[in-house]
């Protein structure tokens, strides 16, 4: 693109183009359309013409003598004159098959500068995990893709150790991170709580506690407990304090390392023992694992949306607003 080239021309000269051609190449027709008086119509073509005589690239010292590479250009002519009715000729004929081309691109820019102030496209990366891959995740998903259908939305699936850095590297636009890991003393993101989960006891169907409806903490006692790295999921840190704080020392199966829940289930499932989860698992139908309520522990966490507290992309805030909408959150100022 030669933006030097374009500087010489008028918009308007392209405008009063089109409208000759769509006049039947008729300038006193187009003229009249136009509302302007016909010599004023024909100056603007006249000097569209030299114009692009002007911006025509000039050949090359070695492919012609000096003389013809001295010879002044010659303008461009787009009509002939000289027939009755008046014609295109060959040059304006691919003057207009391009602009035309140019025009609809043009109109297409414009049309999509618009549908992006608005959100309409765009694209969003969002960091998930399991407790909202499990939980809101699909409802959300689905409306607003129904609302947003041209906004391309980009799953990450992220650790708590990588979620933070990865949001303020622009790698994300927004995560779902799990307490205690919230740092709410950081001026730069913006964090909403939008979940609470409570949590449970994943147990082999066949295990005697499976009758029951409610567990208490300290049944666990004497149970093998199968839990996620600590190092990956410090969270869990707080189920051995709580198990410490009812009278025990949890039995943790030391011997075993596993971060994934369906990995995890499958072992409960194979009775190498328990596992306390939170309650989005139960979402996963794993055969030979029942669920139930863990009574008088008090075991909670919440989910906060976390997002760069200066960005004001706006397919970032209609995606909050479809989480506040689905989930009848109090709508904030900030949304």
């Amino acid at each position: 693109m030669n933006l030097q080239n374009l500087n010489h021309f008028d918009l308007r000269q392209i405008y009063h183009f089109m409208a000759v051609v769509q006049a039947g190449n008729n300038f006193s027709e187009a003229a009249n359309r136009l509302g302007l008086k016909q010599p004023n119509l024909s100056q603007s073509i006249q000097t569209l013409e030299k114009q692009l005589g002007h911006c025509f690239p000039r050949p090359s010292a070695q492919s012609v003598n000096s003389q013809v590479l001295n010879r002044p250009m010659a303008e461009v002519k787009l009509f002939d004159r000289s027939k009755r009715p008046i014609e295109l000729t060959e040059a304006g004929q691919v003057f207009l098959k391009e602009i035309e081309m140019a025009l609809g691109h043009f109109d297409r820019a414009i049309a999509q500068a618009q549908q992006a102030s608005q959100g309409q496209i765009g694209r969003l990366k969002v960091g998930l995990n399991n407790a909202i891959a499990n939980s809101i995740l699909p409802e959300v998903l689905k409306v607003f893709q129904q609302r947003f259908p041209n906004v391309e939305v980009e799953l990450r699936e992220v650790t708590i150790q990588q979620e933070i850095q990865m949001l303020k590297n622009r790698e994300l636009d927004v995560v779902f991170q799990r307490s205690p890991s919230f740092d709410q003393t950081d001026g730069d993101l913006r964090f909403e709580t939008i979940l609470d989960e409570y949590f449970v006891v994943a147990l082999p169907r066949s295990h005697k506690l499976a009758q029951q409806t409610y567990i208490p903490l300290t049944a666990l006692e004497h149970e093998p407990l199968i839990l996620p790295s600590l190092d990956v999921l410090p969270f869990y840190e707080e189920v051995l304090t709580r198990c410490r704080t009812v009278g025990f020392e949890p039995k943790i199966l030391s011997s075993i390392t596993v971060t994934g829940v369906v990995a995890l289930l499958s072992l409960v499932a194979s009775e190498k023992g328990v596992a306390i989860l939170p309650n989005h698992v139960q979402t996963l139908h794993r055969e030979g694992v029942v669920y139930r309520t863990i009574r008088d522990a008090a075991l909670t966490r919440q989910i906060a949306m976390v997002w760069r507290q200066k960005d004001t992309a706006i397919t970032l805030f209609n995606f909050l607003n479809v989480i506040q909408e689905t989930m009848q959150l109090p709508l904030l100022d900030s949304w």
